[in-house]
């Protein structure tokens, strides 16, 4: 029966190939990791520099109430799925448009799909949101509840 821990041969000294508290694979991934990084690190990074439509998230909390703002282009109003549960906001929305001639070799498919969630703050209120697309932006506002709202406190002389 053999082992699978590496060990050098008793004739050379014997002992462990890897250092002490290390587990002896550690030594591979390191070097697949310094492979990688050799092949991979002169090649530039994917979408810099790129303006990616779809991508933009703003989340607002301005006392009264929490702002989401969400860059959404190519979308009609009544494609949006928004729900609330708990303190998870999800946003989707889905655009397919297909056109095509029979008889004929045009054909033409094109689909949008967008998926956002938000972890929103503690004392939002899922029952009073309001909802506005325009220009392309998802505008969702959602009213915090009146014990979670901040109350000014005077300070007498």
């Amino acid at each position: 029966m053999f082992s699978l821990i590496p060990w050098t041969s008793r004739r050379n000294g014997g002992g462990l190939v890897t250092r002490r508290g290390r587990h002896p694979l550690d030594q591979i991934r390191e070097e697949f990791d310094t492979l990688f990084d050799r092949f991979f690190g002169r090649w530039p990074s994917p979408f810099v520099g790129w303006d990616v439509p779809g991508w933009g998230l703003d989340v607002e909390d301005t006392g009264s109430e929490v702002v989401v703002r969400a860059d959404a282009p190519g979308f009609e109003p009544n494609e949006f799925d928004v729900q609330v549960v708990g303190n998870v906001l999800t946003i989707r929305a889905e655009h397919k448009q297909e056109a095509g001639e029979k008889g004929k070799e045009r054909y033409s498919f094109a689909e949008r799909r967008l998926h956002r969630r938000v972890t929103l703050p503690e004392g939002t209120d899922p029952d009073k949101v309001e909802a506005r697309y325009r220009n392309g932006v998802l505008e969702l506002r959602l009213a915090k509840r009146p014990e979670t709202q901040p109350k000014r406190i005077e300070v007498k002389t």
